[in-house]
């Protein structure tokens, strides 16, 4: 199950964005179940019994306890600002499965709305760890069951008699399964309408062939990586920084210049967004271009990465320096992101950790969720003459002694336009020394 969880916010479509459920949701919540009632009770029992607004208040706090002890988080769903009705997940034993719920008020229906958000519900919980999702809905409710059918899951049975409704009785639920293989299988599964745009997948396209082939591999890398990013990020950004054993007065002058060049890349690009744009910081760490993209206040920046870790130093650089950015849980593999929902997409010293098979993946995502006329932009290390060639397994070694094994990729300009070509020409520079960038304009 998921850990304990602070409020975070999912972008699953252009105008669409879940947010985790806090009090001041509770009256505007009341408003539109009220306002809907008539259709609502037909399939949900809770509605008869929410007669008031200190009821939805009770149900927000209960949510709220819920994901701080990591039994459950629920969401607000919200369509161009406004509340439109709730989507989230439960743990009702402790089993690596949950359960999803989900409804809407009158007048958002048909807009593709609960299958776009329950579709970047699934990025974030199977990112998390949880290994099985379950939709259950009464045989009648056609509507409900189209759901878990557009995301592919499995109807798995029929449980007799298994809810009573107060106008029909006892009613049969149709049991609908979702496995953790299953997403990884089906990620390019496209959903349709999000709100008024029509779903923007676009075809895979292979990934250029590499100047070189990586290494053979120990078992388990992946996971290896994982847990050092995990166990790194409280001294990640030493590295950055050039502190204690990272310094090396006869480069670090170069270092930070070169730095500063990258900075101010970052900060070009995120100038050239329009008002009210949405980007991405994909594997954000610890927000130090997250930072930088959040300059601008008039755009929504969005940071995601694998590592729970890693989110929470993003977390606090964000606080610590005044600005706003939303966070989330997930894998760059499998965005928990609608079509098209994105105007721009960053990864800083993201791409070059990721095997050719996973850099074919990621750039899939990026095409997929960055809607026509966006942008990307990839910062990563530069081959340098020190280095064994385009791939290195590194060994990197904790303060305290801990060592992982991490994949490693680098790159010349030329070979960071020829990798990002799925995505379409690249405008590539590079620094004398350290670093490298390939923009995309999509």
């Amino acid at each position: 199950m998921p850990g304990p969880m602070r409020p975070i916010a999912l972008q699953a479509g252009p105008d669409l964005l879940l947010r985790s459920l806090q009090p001041r949701d509770a009256r505007e919540l009341f408003a539109i179940l009220d306002g809907s009632r008539a259709r609502l009770r037909r399939w949900l029992p809770f509605v008869d019994a929410t007669r008031a607004p200190q009821d939805t208040r009770a149900f927000v706090r209960a949510a709220m306890a819920q994901a701080a002890t990591g039994v459950g988080h629920h969401f607000a769903v919200r369509w161009r600002g406004v509340l439109a009705g709730v989507v989230g997940y439960r743990q009702p034993e402790r089993h690596p499965s949950v359960d999803v719920g989900y409804w809407l008020g009158d007048g958002f229906e048909g807009r593709g709305l609960i299958t776009a958000s329950c579709r970047a519900l699934l990025g974030h919980v199977f990112a998390a760890g949880i290994h099985r999702v379950e939709i259950r809905a009464a045989t009648g409710n056609g509507r409900s069951r189209a759901v878990p059918e557009r995301l592919g899951f499995r109807l798995e049975g029929i449980l007799r008699e298994a809810e009573f409704l107060p106008d029909q009785g006892w009613v049969d639920h149709c049991v609908y399964g979702l496995t953790a293989g299953d997403w990884t299988r089906r990620r390019g599964f496209r959903d349709g309408r999000v709100g008024s745009g029509e779903g923007r997948g676009a075809p895979s396209a292979p990934l250029a062939p590499s100047a070189a082939e990586p290494p053979a591999e120990p078992p388990g890398l992946d996971a290896e990586m994982a847990a050092y990013y995990e166990a790194r990020a409280p001294e990640y950004d030493e590295w950055y920084e050039r502190r204690g054993r990272y310094a090396d007065p006869a480069r670090d002058g170069l270092w930070f210049s070169q730095l500063q060049v990258l900075h101010a890349r970052v900060a070009r690009f995120a100038a050239g967004l329009p008002p009210g744009a949405t980007v991405l910081d994909a594997g954000c760490g610890t927000g130090r271009w997250t930072a930088v993209l959040a300059e601008r206040r008039d755009v929504a920046t969005l940071g995601l990465d694998r590592s729970a870790a890693m989110l929470g130093q993003a977390q606090a650089r964000i606080r610590r320096l005044g600005l706003h950015a939303a966070f989330v849980l997930g894998d760059a593999l499998a965005l928990p992101l609608g079509d098209g929902s994105l105007d721009a997409a960053f990864a800083g010293f993201l791409f070059d950790h990721l095997a050719p098979d996973q850099r074919a993946a990621f750039l899939a995502e990026l095409r997929r969720v960055v809607r026509p006329g966006g942008g990307v932009l990839v910062i990563d290390s530069r081959l340098e003459p020190r280095h064994q060639g385009e791939w290195e397994i590194q060994e990197r070694v904790l303060t305290d002694g801990r060592r992982f094994r991490v994949r490693k990729g680098l790159f010349t300009a030329e070979t960071l336009a020829r990798s990002l070509g799925p995505l379409g020409a690249a405008e590539v520079g590079e620094t004398p020394d350290f670093f490298v960038w390939g923009e995309v304009r999509r």
